[in-house]
């Protein structure tokens, strides 16, 4: 009795085609979700401030959850608020001058070197970051134009240093941290 009722439930839940989707339209085409990418919302003109952002949004479940953001900031209602997707991450970019590496993501540097750094310090008029390294090293002066924040990186040779010069497209504050590897280089 049991072997012919699991049988008969089988057989009339069982579709003609299981590997066919089940979500279709009324003219029985395939319904395929597109990917969100963006969308500008042109709020009323009474619109002073945003209170919050409700976003409505079907879990992995299938059921319709909401989640709030509270904003309470003040807008401009003749500029279109404008949503999307997330951000891929960045991938940074590796530029070798001479014998040094550079590794630049977003608005930080890396700076591959086992030598001490004995100074650092900013140039104005063009905008221009220095950086001195200790070491011995004989070399001819190499430089390497970049499509980034950082538009140039001269490496010049010195008496008992060398010299890094990055040409910025404004101005920024910097902080220098160290490791094990070389030197990071955050532009505030």
């Amino acid at each position: 009795m049991r072997l012919l009722f699991l049988l008969l439930t089988t057989i009339l839940f069982a579709r003609e085609n299981p590997f066919k989707p089940v979500v279709t339209n009324e003219n029985g085409e395939i319904i395929k979700k597109e990917i969100f990418s963006s969308k500008k919302i042109q709020l009323p003109n009474d619109a002073r401030t945003i209170k919050s952002i409700i976003f409505k949004y079907q879990a992995l479940n299938g059921s319709i959850k909401t989640i709030e953001y509270p904003i309470n900031k003040a807008i401009d209602w003749h500029n279109p608020i404008l949503i999307s997707t997330q951000t891929k991450k960045t991938i940074s970019l590796k530029v070798r001058v001479l014998f040094l590496n550079f590794y630049i993501q977003k608005h930080k540097l890396f700076i591959q070197t086992n030598n001490k750094i004995i100074r650092h310090f900013i140039l104005v008029k063009p905008f221009r970051y220095v950086i001195d390294i200790k070491a011995n090293k004989n070399f001819l002066t190499g430089e390497k134009k970049i499509n980034s924040f950082i538009k140039k990186i001269v490496l010049g040779n010195h008496h008992g240093f060398y010299r890094i010069v990055l040409y910025l497209d404004g101005r920024y504050k910097t902080i220098i941290k160290n490791n094990a590897e070389g030197y990071l280089v955050e532009f505030k």
